[in-house]
């Protein structure tokens, strides 16, 4: 052995053996990009959610299919690509989703959607943070991490309330304890319909009365002098208010009393009141409550008045019939039990419509039940024609070369029915058809209709003649310049104004083009004062917008603040009153200056006494309770 043999650098008996430290395995970090693509990819289907450009249902697409695909990508991604330690791969997504089982067991009904289409995309955000922050600690750090911030998303939803969308599909969230406008009017001490009462005589509707939705033509057209100049120098005067259930119905106006719907609870309730002070005259109830994630609760469609009766469909599709002057039922149809009718995912919305004999309703019930009739005195069947699918769209009434006809948005296109026995006249299915109907078809010319194509599509022109017994269809234009939703349009002089899914707009009716698009009013609806030579906007956010019937340009000549509520329902105007409603509240407005109103509706020239709503008397005109 050498002696220069290091024996000194052997460890001595009793000394313990030091090993050399292993090699170290590298940290690897989560690979975190796939995870804030996918995020980024939520933000923009938020973005298109509630861009009013695209049409509602492709909308509502992005928010209820958004989160399930980017959940979807999440799960694929942590399971497969992040590079997270095993346990964590196992353990992040289904602890974060006993955190939203337990949110939803606290929190309040409504808020089921926001916590998908709100809490999903944030508890993913709040997991990526989490991995990042805690990118080098050991599994469990990672996990609790992740985990925890996620909880605090889910821990915010309890405190909320969810009264709806608005028309841009933004959310109505409100703090959960707050009061709501639902349930302000007590049914308890309403008066009861009587039967059979004498001293009721029947009602008749008057040549200014509103005896039906849009109007006598169901085109929102005020056809006789109100009086309205200029709002910024005589503001209409506001005559009474009061509370009322939610509803998107609208009113019916006859002999001095209001017609509408609305909800109160688990009961969907059709009122009377008087139209001079707002005081409920009768009301009738039947069980049942609808309610959408976007719209809330609450009836869609709005009565019908016609020869002493009134015409309401619920929102589940129960048709009844009224003594409009006691409220007495007539008869009924429950038309979801009786004809297999499929409850649409916003509810029946259309309203009946009456047409000689024939009250005319769209089920869409199986087999040969989709648009009916039924007589109006008693209640028996008449007709039915096939149609199949979901329709918001009420039954329009034109005559066109003398023959009276019923026109509905079928699935197929747009078809024109006999009204007595439901006979197919014509149709046509206009370029760029959609489903489901929401808006009217508008006559505008002896032989001439314009024709929605769907939610946020476009309008169509079409010219419609009979030769020698055929019906002929051709169709002079396709227009996207004016795109409506569920908000109507007018046409006066030449022009079409309406609303561009949330932006006001005129267009031509000779061409399709556009004359000019203004005014950010919301989902709105719009009243043709044609006498007046004036429109009035009821914007979403509860305003009334006096404007010029302008071609050229948008003129405003003032606004009131009705209401701070979300506002869907169409306004009206009987004799020289507007009257106004939406989900909470109701008010009438005396549209010009007192001595013009009377003057105008009595022909005379000279100064009078204060005017009063269609109908009333100075005598009974009060303060509402």
């Amino acid at each position: 052995m050498s002696a220069n043999h290091n024996v000194s650098s052997l460890p001595s008996i009793g000394e313990p053996f030091e090993q050399a430290p292993p090699a170290q395995r590298p940290n690897r970090r989560p690979r975190l990009w796939p995870a804030l693509f996918i995020l980024g990819m939520l933000a923009l289907f938020l973005i298109l959610t509630i861009s009013p450009s695209i049409n509602n249902q492709t909308r509502f697409g992005f928010m209820m299919g958004g989160p399930f695909l980017g959940l979807l990508l999440f799960a694929i991604w942590l399971w497969c690509f992040s590079r997270l330690p095993w346990q964590a791969r196992l353990l992040i997504l289904p602890l974060t989703a006993l955190g939203a089982v337990a949110a939803a067991l606290v929190m309040h009904s409504s808020m089921g959607v926001p916590l998908w289409i709100y809490g999903v995309p944030l508890a993913l955000a709040a997991i990526t943070y989490g991995l990042y922050r805690r990118q080098q600690a050991t599994w469990r750090g990672m996990v609790g991490s992740a985990v925890g911030l996620a909880s605090v998303v889910w821990a915010l939803l309890p405190f909320g309330r969810l009264e709806g969308f608005t028309g841009d599909y933004a959310p109505e969230l409100r703090w959960r304890w707050a009061a709501s406008t639902e349930g302000r009017r007590s049914s308890a001490a309403a008066p009861q319909p009587t039967a059979g009462n004498q001293d009721h005589p029947t009602l008749a509707a008057g040549p200014t009365d509103w005896p039906r939705f849009r109007g006598p033509a169901l085109d929102s057209r005020v056809t006789w002098k109100t009086g309205v100049t200029n709002w910024t120098q005589a503001p209409p005067r506001e005559l009474w208010r009061n509370s009322l259930g939610p509803a998107w119905s609208s009113w019916a106006c006859v002999a001095g009393r209001l017609f509408t719907q609305e909800q109160q609870g688990e009961h969907e309730v059709v009122c009377c009141l008087d139209a001079a002070t707002g005081r409920l005259i009768w009301q009738t109830q039947i069980d049942g409550r609808f309610s959408d994630v976007v719209a809330g609760p609450g009836p869609r469609s709005t009565p019908t008045f016609d020869d002493g009766r009134l015409f309401t469909l619920g929102a589940r599709a129960m048709l009844l019939a009224h003594d409009a002057a006691t409220g007495a039922e007539l008869w009924r149809h429950d038309l979801m039990q009786e004809l297999d009718a499929q409850l649409p995912v916003w509810g029946f919305s259309g309203s009946p419509i009456v047409m000689g004999e024939a009250v005319i309703v769209y089920a869409g019930g199986k087999g040969d039940h989709g648009l009916c009739a039924w007589n109006k005195q008693t209640g028996e069947p008449l007709w039915s024609r096939a149609q199949q699918g979901m329709n918001f769209s009420t039954a329009q009434p034109v005559t066109i070369d003398g023959v009276e006809q019923v026109l509905f948005a079928a699935p197929e296109g747009l078809e024109s029915l006999d009204p007595a026995t439901g006979q197919l006249l014509w149709s046509h299915k206009p370029t760029g058809w959609h489903v489901p109907g929401k808006c009217q078809p508008q006559q505008i010319a002896p032989n001439s209709v314009v024709v929605p194509l769907g939610d946020g599509v476009g309008l169509a022109r079409l010219d419609v003649t009979l030769a020698e017994g055929n019906w002929q269809v051709s169709e002079r234009w396709s227009s996207k310049a004016l795109k409506p939703s569920f908000n109507d349009f007018v046409f006066h002089a030449g022009f079409l104004y309406g609303f561009d899914q949330n932006i006001l707009a005129c267009i031509s009716a000779e061409d399709g083009t556009k004359r000019w698009k203004n005014g950010r009013f919301g989902f709105g609806q719009l009243l043709l004062l044609e006498a007046d030579d004036r429109l009035i906007v009821t914007s979403e956010g509860g305003d009334l917008i006096l404007l010029e019937t302008n071609p050229d340009r948008l003129v405003e000549l003032g606004r009131v603040t009705a209401s701070p509520e979300k506002t869907w329902n169409h306004s009206i105007v009987a004799g020289q009153t507007l009257y106004f409603r939406n989900g909470a509240e109701m008010v009438a407005y005396q549209l010009a200056p007192a001595a013009t109103a009377v003057a105008t509706a009595t022909g005379e020239d000279s100064p009078a006494a204060p005017a009063t709503p269609a109908g009333t008397s100075p005598e009974t005109s009060s303060p509402p309770e």
